[in-house]
């Protein structure tokens, strides 16, 4: 009977956390990819030059694969593509291009979010969490940006 009592929020929390909606998902799933994407960044700051570039270039691939959720593939989209264009870097100018074109992408769609009022906006996230998920995305592409401009 005990164990009945134990298991019964649990099984509750399960149900919830499984009828709660895509944008709930998004937003918490991107908070948390972004939590291990700034632990990879950190070890990015051993590099310096097109090493370091190739590394924010890796983190930023595995925050894109992190984010599991459906419903945010323009954020997914944006984050490979910085990606990319960070490979291709061969100047500082040019990795701070990539990752200041996506971190305008990601602040834009966040500047909607907030707008609607933490409102969701198709393709990007927001929801339930308000945008956390995007801030803390835009939070990674700053630091990765910090990053290039000190040790690039």
């Amino acid at each position: 009977m005990s164990a009945v009592r134990l298991l019964t929020p649990i099984l509750a929390l399960l149900g919830f956390s499984l009828l709660a909606g895509t944008p709930a998902r998004a937003d918490a799933g991107m908070a948390a990819a972004a939590v291990s994407a700034n632990g990879g960044l950190a070890a990015c700051s051993a590099n310096t030059g097109k090493a370091l570039y190739d590394c924010i270039a890796n983190v930023l691939d595995r925050l894109s694969s992190d984010i599991t959720a459906p419903g945010v593939p323009e954020t997914r989209r944006a984050l490979s593509n910085a990606a990319a264009k960070l490979r291709a870097a061969t100047t500082k100018a040019q990795a701070l291009s990539a990752v200041t074109q996506c971190r305008a992408l990601i602040s834009g769609a966040l500047a909607k979010v907030r707008a609607l009022g933490g409102g969701y906006v198709a393709g990007w996230g927001g929801g339930a969490g308000g945008g956390s998920g995007l801030a803390a995305v835009a939070d990674v592409l700053a630091r990765a940006a910090k990053l290039i401009q000190t040790k690039g």
